[in-house]
């Protein structure tokens, strides 16, 4: 078994910490969580990037196009899931909440002034999952090898939207040849954090 005790607090801890470097680290494991949402009660499942985490009250956050058919899942059933594992660490965390779509607001707003000319490329060009009769990036031609300027770039802003989703449950799995530890974190409607051990 596990050579010391650990409290659930610095279990916490050490999530919070691979999440806040999850958004600030390109290479950091949890930089791309998979992301779930429900359409017509099947899952679906896709990886997103972390853009922003807040503690308190615990909250994630990713950029997506308002095109994106998560978009319209997120809509009709905000219930979602993010998976995150860490390799070396043997950390896997997955954190169920409810997600909120942020379109021209003041949140948008300030991601879309952070977000660097290339990345806004993603948003100039058609939305994700349209039809088409060759392989394509779904960039205009003009762009795919560029990066646009400021002006081109404001194309996108009406297709820009920001993702947030609640942290209302973590359930935490530490692997050990040893013996596995799992931990379960709740906040309930007040806000207050419950916590429990569970067998893994």
């Amino acid at each position: 078994m596990w050579e010391k005790p650990v409290s659930h607090g610095e279990i916490l801890k050490n999530i919070w910490k691979n999440l806040d470097l999850g958004t600030l680290q390109r290479r950091h494991p949890f930089h791309t969580p998979v992301f779930g949402t429900v359409c017509d009660n099947q899952p679906d499942l896709r990886m997103v990037v972390l853009r922003r985490f807040w503690r308190r009250p615990p909250q994630l956050a990713f950029h997506s196009h308002n095109g994106s058919p998560k978009i319209k899942h997120i809509k009709a059933n905000p219930n979602v899931y993010y998976l995150f594992y860490h390799p070396e660490e043997k950390l896997q965390v997955r954190i169920r909440g409810k997600a909120t779509v942020h379109l021209g607001d003041e949140l948008a707003e300030e991601q879309w002034q952070s977000t660097e000319l290339f990345s806004r490329r993603c948003y100039i060009g058609e939305a994700p999952t349209q039809p088409s009769k060759k392989p394509t990036s779904g960039l205009p031609e003009d762009l795919i090898d560029r990066e646009p300027t400021r002006e081109e770039s404001e194309i996108g802003r009406a297709n820009f939207v920001v993702v947030t989703s609640t942290v209302e449950e973590i359930d935490c799995l530490e692997m050990n040849v040893r013996g596995h530890r799992r931990s379960l974190f709740t906040w309930n409607e007040a806000g207050e954090l419950e916590t429990k051990w569970l067998t893994p």
